[in-house]
């Protein structure tokens, strides 16, 4: 087995700080924290730099609080600094070095997998199943380990970790993020909201358990098992394995076989001091079993994909939440809920193919006097009054109320603006990709111009398809009458009909 020395200085930089702050300032919500720390950022990120250096860091206080969705949750949330350094020790001295000894089948909060990566080898092995042993049954072997979180054991944690790192610098900042759980005050945030809100977490216990919302926990908690893992694909040679977090799936067409797997696991996890769940059990492919969000079935040789009720019935909750409160996050939701109703066969999607103009109207509705310019695909698209706009200033093909352009002109637009001080916003269905607050008169004068300059094309169009009519109609008279109508046409249009384009002899 491989190990790494003397990677602690070799990573710590002011550069690799500045990257994990780039990460945490899109992802962190707390925007008023970030608009201070970004006030004073190069101050602030040498004083991170200086107390990693000096080996003297230590983590803030949790900011405690409790979700409810899925599932009453306890939430450890961090402070700016401390957000800061926990990507930068998964960034740095975390994915390197361990990522690598992870098995394909271990899909959660890793990069391309996730949910979706786990459906598409649950499905990849119940059709391979099915294609080469159709006449028999499938079985599915489903573990999930009790209060994962809370019973992760500090250390087996960092006995696991000291295999591979050899750097005992890096393995006393893991040390000291991770204890920051046996402090007193975790304990009495958890009883507080226990009693007040009658819900059923558990206390933490010194030496155990990770801090559900950092960062390195998230990483931490599937390395943990990373070894069981292991076992279960190379010892128990198990073929249609996959593991989200806590959540295990085998399955194979043996029952007895998926038995011994199921004693030898739970073995394995006792030795971690962690105990499985009740829901944890064996089950008929041809009866159904629920995973990460959807209920798998097979019925005459053929899978079908359901949406569980219960989630459906939370994401229409949480959505005619939003559309009262935030319709930018209400389409934004939306996108991902419509990736997730149409995985599934089921006939309730819901109407959740939202256009690109209704994000664009959410946006307006804060953004009033700025334009909107909203990513779909590679190609960049604003309506109305704002198309109306950027046709005037960079007389792009305006149509039907919109205009489109593409990369090439994307710093060109944002360039424009910022000079003559426009106010711009451009954001895609994910997130804002730039924003610049210009002055507001300025952005109403040139809707002011854009909408007489366009009204003025528009009166010479109707002029100009008004004389093709009476040319046409009267062919005979054809000289005398464009003999007439040129002084017309070059006094209402400043052009004259032979220079036009428009009228052809």
């Amino acid at each position: 087995m491989k190990s790494y020395k003397k990677i602690y200085d070799k990573h710590l930089s002011i550069e690799n700080l500045f990257l994990a702050w780039q990460v945490v300032k899109v992802t962190c919500k707390n925007k008023r924290d970030l608009f201070y720390f970004a006030s004073n950022l190069n101050t602030n990120i040498y004083y991170i730099y200086r107390i990693l250096k000096n080996r003297s860091y230590l983590p803030k206080r949790y900011h405690v609080f409790l979700i409810f969705e899925p599932k009453p949750r306890l939430v450890m949330s961090q402070c700016i600094v401390d957000k800061i350094v926990n990507h930068f020790v998964m960034s740095q001295y975390l994915l390197p070095y361990l990522e690598s000894t992870l098995i394909e089948e271990n899909v959660a909060t890793r990069k391309n997998k996730g949910s979706s990566y786990a459906m598409m080898l649950v499905k990849k092995y119940i059709h391979y199943l099915l294609y080469h042993n159709p006449d028999k049954e499938i079985y599915c072997l489903k573990i999930d380990i009790s209060k994962y979180f809370y019973t992760i054991d500090h250390e087996i944690l960092l006995e696991k970790l000291e295999k591979r790192i050899k750097d005992k610098d890096v393995i006393n900042l893991i040390k000291v993020i991770i204890k920051e759980t046996n402090q007193e005050y975790v304990n009495s945030e958890v009883k507080y909201f226990r009693e007040k809100y009658h819900v059923d977490i558990p206390d933490y216990q010194q030496g155990k358990g990770l801090s559900i919302g950092a960062m390195t926990s998230q990483f931490l908690a599937i390395y943990y098992l990373n070894d069981l893992d292991h076992y279960i694909k190379e010892k128990l040679k198990c073929k249609y394995y996959v593991r989200y977090m806590d959540d295990f799936l085998i399955l194979d067409q043996d029952k007895e076989r998926l038995k011994y797997i199921y004693r030898e696991i739970m073995q394995k996890l006792e030795e971690l001091s962690l105990l499985i769940n009740k829901k944890s059990n064996l089950y008929r492919v041809s009866r159904g079993f629920s995973f990460l969000g959807y209920h798998y079935r097979v019925c005459h040789q053929k899978l079908k994909i359901n949406c569980l009720r219960n989630t459906r019935v939370r994401i229409n909750r949480k959505l005619s939440y939003l559309e009262k409160k935030d319709k930018v996050k209400y389409y934004r939701s939306i996108a991902s809920y419509y990736g997730y109703f149409s995985a599934s066969n089921s006939k309730k999607k819901g109407n959740f193919r939202k256009k690109t103009i209704d994000l664009y109207h959410a946006y307006k509705e804060k953004l009033p006097n700025c334009i909107v310019i909203i990513k779909e695909g590679i190609f960049y698209k604003t309506f109305e009054e704002d198309a109306k706009l950027l046709w005037y200033l960079f007389d792009y093909k305006y149509a039907n109320g919109i205009i489109s352009f593409g990369n090439l002109s994307y710093d060109k637009v944002i360039d424009k603006c910022i000079q003559s001080e426009i106010g711009i916003l451009i954001a895609s269905r994910e997130k804002e990709e730039f924003s610049f607050v210009g002055d507001i008169k300025v952005y109403s004068s040139y809707c002011l111009l854009a909408n007489k300059a366009f009204d003025k094309q528009e009166r010479k169009k109707k002029t100009i398809l008004l004389l093709e009519k009476i040319l046409n109609k009267y062919p005979q008279y054809n000289e005398e009458i464009e003999k007439f109508l040129t002084d017309l046409v070059e006094e209402i249009t400043g052009k004259s009909i032979e220079g036009s384009g428009f009228i052809s002899k």
